[in-house]
């Protein structure tokens, strides 16, 4: 896949630690090794490091594995991938393909990604103002993210996937009983993303008895972490451990 200049969209090429269009803009490799294409805002608008680091330190207890290789198995070697939202890079370092990009808006998420996964290029940019060319991608990913409908139609080629992890209806659920007076379940819909059809949906699901630390991390990573009150918050303080549900919807949509 090329990558394309931010400012000119001509084809950026590598010359040893720098990118560089035909125009002379000129973009260098970060020494962890991602590069910042970012142009439409200068700060850091991605997670902050505080999420940042409890996402990795409860997914590198691998609790999600098993929703990572179910998505894998929709995958393929040759396939050129683009994963968008990429975050800290755990999902991305171990998908199979050899050609990958990862996309993300954190610094502080790609320092990381960067730095443990050298097969991928990891780009500093916003998911909607993709530095690709059309049509260049056999799969596009997002896993728990915004969903870049149109830069996702234009980027993927024809006949290639788009595949969406979103969560499922109990996924969570005894967190939140442990939290909230009056626990919910995940609503779900399917998206409509056109130029796209929705040709299958995977459930994936699995339990895990997780210790206080864990818990106090998997709820700093989830989206109920800024919504709720202090005093809710409070509540886990006691909590020593908990069996929770992991509940995924697999999305596989084609470019027709």
């Amino acid at each position: 896949m090329n990558i394309l200049c931010p400012h000119c969209k001509n084809i950026l090429k590598r010359y040893d630690n720098t990118y560089r269009c035909i125009n002379g803009h000129s973009f260098d490799i970060a020494r962890q090794g991602y590069v910042n294409l970012n142009l439409h805002n200068s700060q850091n608008t991605g997670d902050n490091p505080d999420m940042i680091n409890a996402r990795k330190e409860f997914l590198e207890k691998d609790y999600y594995a098993f929703m990572k290789r179910k998505v894998n198995e929709l995958l393929s070697p040759e396939d050129t991938l683009v994963d968008l939202a990429c975050g800290e890079g755990y999902y991305t370092k171990d998908f199979i393909c050899k050609d990958k990009i990862g996309i993300d808006l954190s610094k502080q998420g790609l320092k990381t990604a960067s730095k443990d996964d050298k097969n991928t290029t990891y780009l500093l940019s916003s998911i909607f103002h993709c530095p690709l060319e059309d049509e260049s991608a056999d799969k596009i990913i997002t896993i728990f993210a915004p969903i870049a409908k149109e830069e996702i139609r234009r980027i993927l080629k024809k006949d290639g996937l788009f595949i969406l992890v979103k969560p499922d209806v109990n996924h969570l659920y005894e967190l939140k009983s442990a939290i909230y007076e009056n626990p919910y379940y995940n609503e779900t819909e399917d998206i409509d993303i056109p130029g796209l059809t929705l040709i299958n949906e995977i459930p994936v699901s699995d339990k895990a008895l997780l210790e206080h630390q864990d818990i106090m991390n998997l709820f700093a990573m989830t989206p109920y972490y800024h919504k709720t009150s202090i005093s809710d918050k409070e509540k886990l303080n006691s909590v020593e451990s908990l069996e929770i549900s992991f509940a995924f919807l697999i999305d596989v949509y084609q470019k027709l």
